[in-house]
């Protein structure tokens, strides 16, 4: 199945995006018909405080509308966090963010940093981490760099990867229902490739190797997650 696939890219959004997509600026997802042209909208990685300033009220009711009609957002990281009810980043340490947001996908709280307050920085890499995830192709490490898990009432909805390095195991990707459509939200960047990153960076030179190890399964399960499909959920 070929999908028809946008990014977010609009204030907030971080600095690069791996994949090849088309970008979609915030005047543009606000005010243009892009949601008859897509399947696939995909919030990224960065700062979802931004996402919440310019698309509140009209910006957030055309994202859930596309969804409710049949679309599928896929929220990652900063995109996964804006995608709940409830966000809480960094509570009481310099960063923190807590508040409401409008979509709701999940009814209930993105918390993060998910290894632990006090450790992600927008200036450097010292946060990234290669998550190990129990997922339903396996276990594999998956890059982390700031993103949350997830609490709440999970009866409604899919877990589909949980982190196996977090006391508790809780959930790191979640598929919830929306109408005739579902909203995927991705604690860790699965559309980070090892390849893709710095390797004489000083806070990645530890976790690469664990990343190129779980490289191809990294690829079966992100086409796993964003195609539609049957799928038992992770409990």
């Amino acid at each position: 199945m070929v999908q028809r696939i946008a990014v977010y890219d609009g204030p907030g959004v971080g600095s690069t995006f791996p994949l090849d997509c088309h970008r979609l600026t915030s005047e543009q997802l606000i005010d243009t018909p892009w949601d008859q042209t897509i399947d696939l909208l995909i919030m990224p990685g960065g700062r979802d405080k931004p996402y919440h300033s310019v698309l509140s009220g009209k910006g957030n009711a055309r994202i859930r509308s596309f969804v409710e009609n049949g679309g599928t957002y896929l929220g990652i990281c900063a995109g996964a966090y804006y995608g709940c009810q409830t966000v809480e980043f960094d509570r009481n340490f310099p960063l923190e963010v807590c508040e409401e947001r409008e979509l709701e996908f999940f009814q209930g709280t993105a918390i993060g940093p998910a290894y632990g307050k006090g450790t992600f920085d927008y200036g450097s890499l010292r946060g990234a981490r290669a998550a190990r995830l129990q997922t339903d192709l396996g276990i594999l490490h998956a890059y982390h760099n700031g993103g949350c898990y997830f609490t709440g009432d999970f009866s409604q909805v899919r877990i589909l990867a949980r982190y196996l390095d977090l006391p508790g195991h809780p959930p790191a990707i979640l598929e919830c229902p929306v109408g005739q459509g579902k909203a995927i939200l991705s604690g860790v960047h699965l559309e980070t490739s090892a390849l893709s990153l710095n390797s004489e960076d000083p806070f990645l030179i530890a976790i690469l190797p664990l990343l190129k190890q779980s490289e191809e399964l990294r690829l079966q399960f992100w086409n796993y997650a964003i195609l539609p499909r049957t799928r038992p959920p992770i409990r």
